[in-house]
């Protein structure tokens, strides 16, 4: 009984534990990343023109390439801007290089339309912090226009 128990222990131990290998999580310059945190604004253009009137209320889908459901989804606050905080877990299914951030039009205070129905914007890498427990990657959204994903 107790070699079962030990067997099964060491078989939880092992698990886990691969769960924390590098190569099942992000790695940016050599760092292992617990948390990736992605800001943005939307602004009512199909060309990013930046003295566009921002979007407010409006829904931001974060996808990935392959994932059958959204990785997160959040709303413009009345300035337009968004901020998502992923979880560990969402951190181990996010790959900056097939991840894009969507919006479906139209909204309640924007009127374009895009010949998909979205406006879309990529990801580019702002900064990497290092604290005692993790390391966080920031990532901020470029230009949101509405290009065909």
């Amino acid at each position: 009984m107790a070699r079962r128990l030990n067997a099964s222990l060491i078989s939880i131990l092992l698990i886990i534990s691969s769960l924390y290998f590098p190569s099942h999580c992000l790695v940016l310059e050599g760092l292992s990343i617990g948390r990736v945190t992605i800001f943005g604004i939307v602004r009512c253009s199909l060309d990013g023109d930046p003295d566009a009137p921002p979007i407010s209320n409006g829904t931001v889908i974060l996808t990935c390439g392959g994932l059958t459901d959204d990785l997160y989804e959040t709303v413009t606050n009345p300035g337009g801007y968004f901020l998502i905080f992923l979880t560990f877990l969402q951190t181990l299914l996010f790959t900056p290089s097939v991840c894009d951030i969507r919006l479906s039009l139209p909204t309640g205070n924007c009127t374009i339309s895009s010949p998909n129905g979205t406006l879309s914007g990529g990801l580019t890498l702002v900064s990497v912090a290092v604290t005692n427990s993790t390391s966080i990657a920031t990532y901020a959204v470029g230009t949101i226009t509405g290009t065909v994903i």
